[in-house]
């Protein structure tokens, strides 16, 4: 069971770039606007009391905590799945995770949250990690026997799979991880990065950032390498008004880049915004695991590593335009995680390791510079979320644990739901 944890935690680390299907609006500067850096030719960064517990099974089991959320009805479907990802396609919710019998990754869907359906299991050994929707369907990308693959659905129902979809590197020995993808006007595009093959300590030192592009979601074509991929690694990756948005590592420091067509690519200028905060270490790194597009801006997401007697830093960061970034702030950040994070209805959703003073892990967001914690009741203590996804009448978070009975295998995985508020 603990191996099979330690592979949990680096397939979502590793995926990140929760996109979601959310409507990407035109990305109007809102107000007040983030701080404008010097010109320069390239772009510039710059307690409550708990739930009486009564049922009420058509909204959920038990009443709502304070914030709204409540867990969805007791159910099989759920509890035996440690929830990866979770996308809303405009008709249902459809969900990766992989079994706690190990018998390797699954789909989920729902059509309203509550009840959840599991869809045939894969094979050892294959996992569908991120996924996203669009006009054309569902796709899904992740590993096939430790190699990447790739996933395609009309309706996040039925599902066709290609083990060799992406081109392998030129040297063939390199390892490539294929960690999100987001829908395009012409079909999708993925991106990801490439390692030297070895044992330890690989994701601090990429080889490059990698990016592709397909018409259907099964066949890929790698982007050329270009300068702004070198040493760095895409974790993310959102559509905006004006083009695409990726973000990722570069060293031990958060990156993004910007792009017209998903096809050339400018890295934003380091800053010491994409650096682990001062007043903890600033020889920490930073990593950036999530990003998402709406209400006019694009939010990131990712956490300070532990030290310096602290433990780690949720940190967020919104741009309007994708080349001028700003730091948001967060109550109960200090000690906590960030995953991922979505659009919803009303504003944000971000995802992460829950922390006493956000003992769910969810925090919301009305404009993505401000951030509360919305999960802070004890009931929610024990709930690891990995990913949230709304539709237009509700907002859900999946993940594991929190449950009063652990399965005999392993944490149960769990839903939380809320009605939009």
């Amino acid at each position: 069971m603990g191996s099979r944890k330690l592979w949990l935690a680096v397939v979502v680390m590793l995926m990140a770039g929760c996109s979601g299907a959310s409507p990407s609006a035109s990305l109007a500067t809102p107000s007040p606007a983030p701080p404008t850096a010097s010109p320069a030719p390239s772009p510039t960064a710059s307690a409550a009391p708990a739930p009486t517990g009564l049922p009420t099974p058509s909204t959920g089991g038990t009443l709502p905590t304070a914030g709204g959320w409540r867990p969805v009805p007791d159910q099989a479907s759920v509890t035996e799945v440690e929830f990866l990802h979770v996308v809303w396609t405009g008709a249902r919710f459809v969900a990766t995770g992989v079994t706690l019998d190990d018998s390797g990754g699954t789909f989920l869907d729902s059509s309203d949250g509550l009840v959840w359906h599991r869809q045939p299991a894969s094979t050892a050994r294959v996992y569908p990690g991120s996924l996203t929707a669009g006009p054309g369907g569902v796709v899904a990308v992740g590993t096939m026997n430790d190699e990447p693959a790739s996933w395609f659905s009309p309706d996040g129902m039925s599902w066709t799979v290609r083990a060799d979809a992406f081109p392998a590197t030129p040297t063939g020995s390199d390892t490539i991880r294929v960690t999100a993808v987001v829908a395009t006007d012409h079909g999708w595009l993925a991106v990801g990065r490439e390692d030297l093959s070895c044992n330890t300590n690989c994701g601090l030192a990429p080889v490059r950032a990698m990016a592709w592009t397909s018409s259907d979601g099964l066949h890929w074509v790698r982007i050329p390498d270009q300068a702004s991929f070198s040493t760095a690694a895409m974790t993310g990756v959102v559509r905006s008004g004006a083009g695409f948005v990726a973000v990722g590592n570069a060293g031990i420091h958060a990156a993004a880049w910007a792009s017209p067509d998903g096809v050339t690519w400018s890295r934003i200028r380091d800053s010491s915004l994409f650096h682990a905060l001062p007043n903890v270490d600033p020889s920490l790194w930073t990593l950036v695991e999530g990003v998402a597009a709406g209400h006019g801006v694009v939010v990131a997401v990712g956490t300070d590593g532990p030290g310096g007697g602290h433990g780690p830093t949720a940190r967020a960061w919104w741009t309007a335009d994708g080349l001028t970034w700003a730091q948001a702030s967060g109550d109960g950040f200090m000690q906590g995680e960030l995953r991922s994070v979505a659009a919803t209805a009303e504003g944000f959703l971000a995802i992460g390791a829950s922390s006493e003073r956000c003992l769910g892990g969810i925090w919301a967001s009305v404009d993505a510079q401000a951030w509360q914690c919305s999960a802070a009741n004890r009931a929610m203590a024990g709930f690891d979320p990995w990913a949230a996804a709304a539709s237009e009448s509700a907002e859900i978070a999946v993940g594991y644990g929190g449950g009063p009975e652990p399965h005999p295998d392993g944490l149960p995985g769990a839903v939380w739901w809320r009605p939009v508020p």
